[in-house]
Parts: C-alpha cells; structure tokens; sequence
C-alpha cells in the first residue's frame, strides 16, 4: 500500500487555527482514514474523520479541515484497512504502532501570518476581460492619419509591430455600456505605457502612457468610470525586458561600461549595437526588447516606485506580470510585500504558460495564467485525451495548491499570444464548450475581447485583428451563451467555492462545485456521438433541478438523474 502527504502541497493553514490536511491512499486498501492532530507541545489529542474526496489515477484523495487549539499543528494519520486491521502513517512512513506523539507526527510548527494566504476580496464572482488596447475601439476623438492602418486590416503584409489600428483610452470609455451587457467586471489592459510598437511590450517609459492611447488624465478618468460602473481594472506590467529607448539602456549606449546602468543589463559587447543586439534580450534575437536585470536591487528599487505610482496614484486595482517565469522570485517576493501593505486587495497574476508550482505558494503571485489546465481541457476537446485522462491531469495539477489560493487562477481558453480559441478548434460547437470550461471551472475566467461573438484569428499578430463591431458581423448565439455564463458565474455559490472535483463518466467529463447550499455539474461532450449520462448523489433528494441549456426546471425525488447530451454538446445541471 502507497500512501503519500507533502507537507509543500497537502496541508495549508487557512487562518491561525484552521487547517487543511490531504492524505493520498492507493486504491483497494482503505476503509476509512482519520486525523489525529494537537500543539506538539500538549499531548492532549484530536480526531476527525477524514472525507473521501476524489478518486485520482490509482489514488483515493482524503481530506479534512479542522480547528486546532492553537497556531501550533501537530498531525499524524490513522489508517483503517478493508481487512480491519489499522496503520498509522507519520513523518517516517507506515507503522504499526506509535513509538512517540512527538517525534514522530507531522509538524506545521506554526502558522503565521506569511503562512496564511488570502485571497483579494472582490474574487467571488470577478469575470475578466482582456483588452489589447490599440485593435479595441478607436474612439470618435481619434483621427485617421496615414499611420493608422485600416480597422479591418489583417493581411500581415507588414510587422504585425508597427500597425496601428488607433485604439485609445477614450475609444474603451465609450464601450463601457457593452461590458455592462455582457456582465464582466474587471478589464485587463495590456501594456498602455509610451513605446514605439503597437504591442507596447518594448517599454521607453513606465511613468508615462503613450499618446497614441491618450493622455494621463484620460487614463485617469477611464479608471473613474470603470470604477462608477463596478468594473475594475488591471493593469500588464513588462518588467523582464525594457524597450531600446529606455533611459536607462539610451545611457549605456552613450556612456558604455562607465554607465552607472550598466550592470541593469547583460551587455555581451562594447559599443552597444542596436542591430546586432549584442545583448542578452526577450526571448531570442529580439533586438527591440533588452532583457533587464531583475536580480540588481537598483532595478527592482525602480520598478516598485513605478508600481506604486500607477497603483496610488491611478487606483488601479492589480497588475499582470509579463514574462513572470523569468524575474528574479526574491524580486516576485518583494512586490507582494510592498503592495499588499500598500493596498491589501490589490491583485497580481504572472504570467506563466507552463505548470506553476513553483510560482504559487502564496508568497509571489495570487494566480497565474492557468494556460496549463486549459491546454489539458483543449486536448480533450480534440480527443487527444480522454475524460478518464483529463481528470486525472487536471486534478493532479490542482490538487498541487492550497484551494483557496487556486480560486485565483486566471482561466483562459485564449490571449494575444496564442490562436482565437474558434480558430484553434475549428469548431463553433466546441468553442462554446471551451466558453463553458472559462466560465464554470476553479478560479477566475477571463475573455480575450472578440472571443464573446466569434472572432477568429491564428497565432500573433493575427489574434490581434481590430474588435468587430459591426453587428451582423457578430456571432448573437456565442455573445450570448457568454452573457447567460458570466450572470451564472456570478449569481452561483457553488461556482465561486473554493474547490472542484474532476468526475469522468464514460467520455463525458464532469465538474462538481459545491457549496453548502448549491451543487452544480457541468457535464461535457466533445465527441460526435450521444452519450447518456447518470448523476448520483444524496444531495439533489427532494431538491429543485435546472437544466441551464434548456432552462427546464424540475422537482427531483431520487438520488440519481439521468442526463442526455447530443453530439458535441454541454448541460450544466443546477441543485439548490
């Protein structure tokens, strides 16, 4: 029998006193599990049954929450066996008998503040909507000189760089009635600061907005009236790689090795050469953008007062970090201290496309751009994987992070940098069911603009295509299925709960939320046959039933329902 607790990724404290414990048990060998915990000073014991949570690969995953006496937790775990006999399981593995409560139980020491993570208070409930500024809305201010290109423009003929579409600050304003009808409310606006592209990743000025958006006080009046309106807003901060015209590279480029910036940057060469960008930089070869130093105490000293700046003096509500994977954590762990003491509920997600344990202990980021969960969902969707399997792989994945630190997570199912998600399936059924995984699984959803009323585009700068407005260019049955999800997702207790279970039924792939009063499934099929499904639980006895895609609603009296879903289809099954 194989029995598995990491103290890194299954136990949490949740406030001084209150814990959150998982044990994982092979399957087949176990009747029931028990926690027995205290202060390691005081032999005076607790013992709580635990809840079988879920089953994952060859793994049935207990758990428990449970009040301790004091900050100070000491645990062990008692194992009842299906032959009824009994294993303890401590620090030193699997025994028989107890030798010592002391030395042998597990220890949280003690939890302290740093120890206890929580969560920003508008979560329950926050949608997202990502904004690339310039291809939004070119407002009835801006005029059309020779260096906008056309609204429509998308042959790519030219860098994707340096085509600008015109939109700005003010063009944004002017659609806050359409976030209000689709029901977001936050935006996230990639960079906004002064630059020479229209992607503005390749920062010259962190102090000041670039006037192809607007001015300062425009910024500032947007921000007002996002605010008036319950949306908040988030802000993409570049702080791996500056931009060539940056004060601190210009200098070095006049004043080589005797600049004092010198050692911001990884300077391979002398004289620097914009063109051979012999200089560490994003990526590879991108001459444009020179990699900055985030180690160098200067460089995080300068990069903290433009956060504060924008953050107080701006009231923004949190900030996206671009190529997060890649600053220096000590520098991460310095921006969560100074902007959580300066303004507790701000926000602050990295960017990170690949699995982010290492990212997500609470003492960096809130959440991150979960590009990891929806990259499993999406092979399912395209049958590379099957629901047995995409449970497994999400839930392993999830089942990595303390859950309410994982409500934080920024689902996506698209962004700038990747295909439109209806382009990447090619499939309108499947995108909807893609909308449905955004809106309904663990953490917070966020849409990439157009995605909401069909827009299509491949990989960069065709993902960036300039916002259709034009509404009988707009899909009404996608728009709308959103409108229905976003009013779902922040009506639901059960979809703004702390916890999920992947289920797998045949193919279909259900998502289990829960709250004390509510429980919601959400049940897909990809594939292009109909599978009939069969929900049990105790709790939807004598329990009101709605059917979200059809609206049906019923009185259920029996433990099961019995579920239909047609070829490449969804139902979300609402329990209150």
């Amino acid at each position: 029998m194989q029995v598995l607790h990491n103290q890194v990724h299954d136990v949490f404290a949740l406030s001084r006193n209150k814990f959150y414990v998982r044990l994982w048990v092979q399957k087949g060998f176990v009747r029931s599990v028990s926690l027995i915990f205290s202060d390691r000073y005081d032999l005076n014991v607790q013992k709580v049954k635990m809840d079988f949570y879920m089953n994952v690969g060859n793994f049935e995953v207990y758990t428990a929450q449970v009040q301790n006496r004091t900050p100070r937790f000491a645990y062990k775990f008692l194992i009842e066996l299906l032959d009824g006999n009994f294993k303890m399981f401590n620090q030193f593995g699997i025994t028989d008998t107890e030798e010592n409560l002391y030395f042998d139980a597990f220890q949280f020491p003690y939890a302290n503040e740093a120890d206890i993570f929580e969560k920003p208070s508008f979560i329950e409930g926050l949608v997202v909507y990502e904004i690339f500024p310039d291809r939004f809305k070119r407002s009835k201010k801006q005029v059309h000189s020779n260096k906008l290109f056309d609204w429509n423009y998308c042959s790519w003929d030219v860098p994707g760089s340096e085509v600008f579409l015109g939109g700005d600050f003010a063009g944004i304003k002017e659609k806050i009635e359409y976030f209000k009808a689709l029901g977001i409310n936050a935006i996230y606006l990639t960079p906004i600061f002064k630059s020479n592209s229209s992607h503005r990743y390749n920062v010259d000025d962190y102090f000041d907005v670039d006037p192809l958006l607007g001015t300062k006080e425009e910024f500032k009046e947007l921000v007002d009236n996002l605010h008036e309106n319950g949306i908040r807003i988030i802000l993409d901060m570049v702080f791996n790689h500056t931009g060539v015209g940056f004060f601190a590279f210009q200098d070095i480029i006049k004043n080589g090795k005797n600049s004092k910036y010198y050692s911001w940057y990884n300077i391979k060469s002398l004289p620097v050469d914009i063109r051979k960008g012999n200089y560490e930089t994003f990526a590879t070869n991108v001459n444009s953008m020179p990699r900055i130093n985030t180690s160098n105490k200067e460089v995080q000293d300068f990069f903290l007062e433009v956060l504060k700046y924008w953050l107080l003096e701006f009231d923004v509500d949190g900030f996206r970090f671009d190529v997060a994977n890649e600053l220096d954590k000590n520098f991460l762990r310095r921006i969560r201290r100074v902007l959580k003491a300066t303004k507790k509920d701000v926000i602050l997600i990295g960017e990170v496309m690949h699995r982010s344990e290492n990212f997500l202990m609470g003492d960096m980021f809130d959440g991150v751009m979960n590009y990891f969960s929806w990259e499993v969902f999406a092979r399912y969707l395209m049958g590379k994987y099957n629901a047995e399997d995409a449970s497994r792989i999400l839930a392993d994945y999830r089942l990595k992070f303390n859950p309410v630190l994982f409500s934080c997570q920024l689902n996506l199912i698209g962004s700038h940098d990747t295909e439109r998600v209806l382009t990447r399936l090619g499939d309108k059924k499947l995108a909807m069911l893609a909308a449905v995984y955004n809106l309904t699984y663990q953490g917070i959803p966020m849409i990439y603009y157009g995605d909401e009323i069909g827009m299509e585009g491949g990989h960069d700068p065709d993902c960036r295509r300039g916002m259709i407005w034009e509404e009988k260019k707009q899909d009404k049955e996608i728009f709308n299925l959103y409108r229905r999800l976003i009013a779902l997702k922040k009506a639901s207790s059960a979809l703004n709960s702390d916890n999920v279970r992947e289920v797998p039924i045949g193919d279909v792939l259900c998502f289990e939320r829960k709250s004390e009063s509510e429980a919601v499934y959400i049940l897909f099929n990809p594939r292009k046959a109909l599978q009939k499904v069969r929900l049990w639980s105790e709790f939807i006895v004598d329990r009101e039933i709605e059917f979200f895609s059809t609206q049906q609603k019923i009185k259920n009296h029996s433990c099961y329902i019995d579920v239909e879903l047609s070829p490449e289809s969804y139902e979300i099954v609402i329990v209150k």
